[in-house]
């Protein structure tokens, strides 16, 4: 028995056929038809979670892992903006979702109509589209325009630029009548029809690699990306070169070596009578968003030319992150703009990469020498974390502090990388990786602060929590963060408008979902139980909460970039 809405039926049949195979659903009534259609389909996968919030940003870790688009659908109403958050980090990250959200018939909005709001284009900001649907069509004409649009959104989500587009779906009552009637066999043959990827002109290549050749001094700095095998081949080959230096961190999940991953660092350490030695004539910046701030405070102003090459190849970001020195590049897909500077000639520069090199030695010998020498604190939890992380897994790390934290230490380069940086928000950062571990069968390994675990603790609150998945909690008691950074700390009430200082832990929320707990307020008792906690095979998620001192912490990280510059 399926529902009786033909327009609806559809929707969910060209879904299948265009290789949705898993949906994510919230309770309710007005996407009721949605659920009996897409429940019908053997080869669709259906996860109902309660949290609009939560179920969006599980969705998000899902396509983030399977590299391919996700269905989201939730009910009208209050309900739709739930699912804000995650659309916009997905929009920022370049993840595919396909928002179905489930609507009151046409001009119900605004006529007094119960959980009725404006739900068209409610997330145009952060969409690549957005498409209007009439799920109760029922004539031959009224299918063609449901067949056409539900598939070109299909294709807009992972066509060229990845990311999440919206369809709206106009729905009337009744809503949970069904029927044994089939779609005519026959059906589909609008399906929209993808165009030919789009290639830079070949003229305008050549522009690229004469004006690429024209500078001496050039740097590659790369952001969160996904790993590629493709990508990392083709910047191998530009590393082989001395006048070019790539700048990366672990969320750029590259496996190089040879390059300079510990930026902030190096900057610490830099000298400042040799800055202009390390100043790029020509920068280029791949990926999605750069954790760190002093690396573009460095090079503000800096380059002679600057250009932004975003992932995918038909939607032109162009981050002017440095000041008017940025040319705008025409839409260009990132391998064929690797493969053609890697067709340019070396430039005579015998010193650009070898002093950034030394450099970055220099910066990591430093930090090893003040990391032996750390109290336990944040810093000293992250050193530990690092040495014990397991062969071939997956962390997510959490916003604030722990992505700042992990990007002083090398990561092994058979673990891979996430973290929610598209817009930094903590509000997802627990539900990503509980969808990004239930379709991954490594070891998926979230660590986060203590207020992005209670923020979004109900990311625990679902049918779906992996075995896989090992949550570590570090518990300074407040939002440390604001300890770190110049300004929050001047400000009278500082603990009560920026620290949110508690007293709270995570062990009554673990004891109410039932999950194994275990809790360290010492190096020793970290050491003792981190790697335990890390291999138990569990029949489910399992959490691991770290006490740290918040004030302790904070000022062991300001030491430490004390300690690099008094050092170098």
């Amino acid at each position: 028995m399926n529902t009786s809405k033909k327009g609806v039926r559809l929707i969910a049949e060209i879904c299948r056929r265009k290789g949705i195979r898993k949906v994510v659903f919230s309770p309710g009534s007005r996407s009721a038809p949605l659920a009996i259609a897409f429940s019908d389909i053997p080869e669709i996968e259906c996860i109902v979670i309660p949290d609009e919030r939560v179920a969006a940003y599980f969705a998000l870790g899902m396509a983030q892992q399977l590299s391919e688009a996700v269905a989201v659908v939730c009910t009208s109403g209050t309900a739709v903006l739930n699912l804000s958050p995650a659309v916009c980090e997905a929009f920022y990250q370049n993840v595919p979702l396909l928002l179905l959200t489930a609507d009151r018939p046409e001009g119900a909005s605004g006529s007094g109509e119960n959980q009725s709001i404006i739900q068209e284009n409610i997330f145009s900001n952060y969409t690549l589209s957005n498409y209007a649907i009439d799920g109760d069509a029922n004539t031959k004409k009224e299918l063609d325009e449901v067949i056409l649009a539900i598939s070109k959104a299909i294709d807009d989500t992972t066509h060229g630029y990845k990311g999440p587009v919206h369809v709206n779906i106009h729905i009337s009552e009744p809503l949970y009548e069904t029927t044994d009637e089939k779609l005519p066999a026959d059906i589909g043959a609008k399906e929209s029809e993808l165009s030919g990827k789009e290639f830079i002109p070949l003229k305008y290549l050549q522009r690229i690699k004469a004006e690429f050749e024209h500078y001496k001094k050039k740097m590659i700095l790369v952001g969160m990306r996904e790993y590629d095998e493709e990508f990392n081949e083709l910047l191998e080959v530009l590393n082989q070169r001395q006048d070019i230096i790539i700048i990366h961190e672990n969320l750029s999940n590259l496996t190089l070596n040879d390059t300079v991953w510990n930026t902030d660092a190096c900057l610490s350490v830099m000298n400042e009578r040799r800055i202009k030695q390390f100043v790029p004539d020509v920068v280029i910046t791949m990926g999605a968003q750069i954790v760190s701030k002093k690396i573009k405070q460095f090079l503000k102003g800096m380059p002679k030319l600057h250009w932004d090459i975003p992932p995918g190849s038909s939607w032109g970001r162009g981050w002017a992150m440095f000041g008017d020195m940025f040319d705008p590049i025409e839409p260009v897909n990132e391998i064929q703009f690797l493969n053609a500077i890697t067709e340019t000639e070396e430039a005579e520069e015998e010193t650009y990469k070898k002093d950034w090199l030394e450099l970055s030695k220099q910066a990591d010998e430093l930090s090893l020498q003040y990391f032996s020498q750390t109290e336990f604190s944040d810093l000293k939890v992250f050193e530990i974390l690092n040495k014990s992380l397991p062969f071939n897994s997956n962390v997510q790390f959490g916003n604030s502090t722990p992505v700042r934290y992990s990007n002083f230490f090398q990561q092994n380069d058979s673990v891979i990388v996430n973290a929610n940086r598209g817009t930094s928000g903590i509000d997802g950062c627990l539900s990503t990786a509980t969808g990004a571990a239930y379709v991954n069968d490594k070891l998926t390994i979230c660590v986060l602060g203590d207020i992005s675990f209670f923020y979004d603790s109900n990311a625990l609150w679902n049918n779906y929590l992996s075995p896989n998945l090992k949550i570590i909690i570090i518990n300074n008691s407040g939002g440390n963060i604001f300890r770190l950074i110049d300004g929050p700390n001047k400000v009278q009430d500082f603990e009560k408008f920026f620290e949110t200082k508690h007293s709270l832990t995570a062990k009554h929320l673990a004891a109410m979902y039932e999950l194994p707990y275990y809790f360290c307020a010492s190096q020793n008792e970290l050491e003792e139980t981190l790697n335990g906690f890390l291999n138990d095979k569990k029949d489910t998620t399992s959490i691991l909460e770290i006490k740290t001192n918040g004030e302790i912490s904070a000022a062991v990280y300001k030491k430490y970039f004390e300690y690099l510059q008094q050092n170098k």
